[in-house]
């Protein structure tokens, strides 16, 4: 087997590369995509070889891809934990995380939201005459929904108790419990749900979908997006409602307000939020009001169809029945007109009359 050699372009690439990132060195699998690109090649290949030797020429190690490579240690600045103070009572973590660092594609998973979290505990456990958001509210992963009969069933007694009894399932239960396990494992649920930065928020949205879906095994893919609209609604409405909460606990702080201006700047603000929440509400009525006539629209139509079948079945069973019955009004008939004939023989009547046998008689 030939050995493989690197063009010096080649070694180039690999130099220029390795020089390019002094803070965070590239691996070797990536050297090894820089000098052979586009081949999928890995280190145990004889090109991958070839690199790694003219690495350990230039006493270069590179860090293998299975190799964990631990993170940058990331720490808030003074002038962070400032805006953290000011704003933890109006932002979550990941909303402050995302302006400190600006990157609005950070998650509550990221190591930047956590050292927000963290802090936030941190001045949280100091002051606590003030409601700091805390750190067991940020949801530790993602959600997965439940893909089982069991896990589903719990979540269902969990949002609303004694509806299910486990020793006494019905046919209906099993199947509302198997709609619902679609339900949940549709892709914009879980999307919504992972949308949610606190578990709070999360176990609200989840309450109120399964409460509105639980006993109902026969929404449309159209309704069931409608529910989630709805669903979403309720933790907007929340939302709006611990602002105004938040709001209200200000305006009732104010001491010293001489020319009024905080004040009437919080009363506008406590008037929006309220505009707000009454808007939310009404969309929640309407969207409900809404679902609630589509469903009752459908099931009137399917018992009218279902009625009509079931009258042709009883036509159909009273025309089987009314057969039956000549039948065995001919049969009784017949049989009447055979015993008739039978005593109609005189001998046969006499011999009964005087209690003859066959064989006396």
């Amino acid at each position: 087997m030939s050995k493989e050699e690197l063009t010096s372009s080649q070694k180039e690439s690999i130099i220029n590369e390795w020089n390019s990132r002094p803070s965070n060195p590239p691996s070797l699998l990536e050297l090894i995509n820089v000098a052979f690109p586009d081949q999928g090649l890995d280190g145990r290949t004889k090109e991958g070889r070839a690199v790694k030797a003219f690495l350990a020429s230039r006493d270069i190690k590179a860090r293998a891809s299975h190799e964990y490579q631990s993170k940058k240690q990331i720490t808030l600045s003074e002038e962070d934990k400032l805006f953290i103070q000011n704003n933890l009572e109006f932002m979550s973590s990941v909303e402050m995380g995302r302006l400190i660092f600006k990157d609005n594609s950070l998650t509550n998973l990221n190591q930047e939201i956590r050292v927000i979290a963290d802090y936030v505990k941190q001045i949280s456990s100091s002051d606590q005459s003030t409601p700091f958001e805390p750190t067991e509210e940020i949801p530790a992963e993602e959600y997965k929904p439940p893909k089982t009969f069991d896990k589903t069933m719990y979540r269902v007694n969990k949002y609303v108790p004694d509806t299910i009894n486990k020793e006494k399932i019905t046919s209906k239960d099993k199947k509302n419990v198997k709609a619902l396990i679609g339900y949940l494992n549709a892709y914009r649920f879980t999307y919504q749900m992972n949308t949610y930065t606190n578990n709070t928020d999360r176990d609200l949205f989840e309450s109120s979908f399964i409460r509105y879906t639980h006993n109902k095994d026969d929404l449309s893919q159209e309704e069931v997006d409608q529910y989630i609209v709805l669903s979403s609604e309720v933790v907007i409405a929340a939302n709006i409602q611990r602002r105004k909460e938040h709001l209200t606990r200000l305006l009732d702080n104010v001491v010293e307000d001489s020319d009024g201006r905080a004040s009437m700047s919080l009363v506008e603000a406590i008037g929006k939020t309220e505009t707000e929440y009454n808007q939310s509400v009404n969309r929640q009525q309407k969207l409900l009001e809404s679902l609630k006539e589509k469903r009752s629209d459908r099931l009137k139509k399917e018992i009218k169809e279902n009625a009509s079948i079931l009258n042709l079945v009883r036509l159909w069973k009273e025309e089987e029945s009314r057969k039956n019955l000549l039948h065995l009004a001919e049969i009784r008939k017949k049989t009447v007109g055979e015993e008739v004939q039978k005593l109609s023989d005189i001998d046969e009547v006499k011999a009964r009359i005087l209690g003859l046998g066959e064989d006396e008689v």
